[in-house]
């Protein structure tokens, strides 16, 4: 066997790996690589845990009280990776230059629409 380097890869990264390898092999004997899908990735309860890095029973507490989107089929529990990204972007907080551009942009308004 060629060199061996054994290392602590997640489930996720080693995925990633393999289909970037696959994407690569593809390329290299003329066939179109298989369109990237990863943003509707579906992940179960624990990748979801990791990805927010977040414990499995915070994750169920937000499941619970409708915080964060999922997928339920009979006991299981389904997130799609583009949702849970969606769902991180739509609570971040504004900067204070995020604020002040805001004001200006009403102020700005609210100055030509009286004239």
């Amino acid at each position: 066997m060629e060199n061996m380097v054994f290392t602590q890869l997640s489930i996720i990264e080693v995925r990633n790996i393999l289909r970037e390898e696959v994407r690569q092999a593809l390329r290299e004997f003329g066939q179109n690589p298989i369109k990237d899908n990863s943003d509707n990735d579906l992940l179960n309860i624990q990748e979801v845990a990791q990805m927010l890095n977040l414990a499995v029973p915070s994750i169920y507490g937000l499941v619970h009280r409708r915080k964060i989107p999922y997928i339920k089929r009979g006991k299981k529990l389904i997130f799609e990776k583009s949702q849970v990204e969606e769902w991180l972007k739509t609570g971040r907080q504004k900067t204070i230059y995020d604020a002040d551009k805001q004001a200006d942009d009403y102020l700005y308004r609210k100055d030509h629409l009286e004239s």
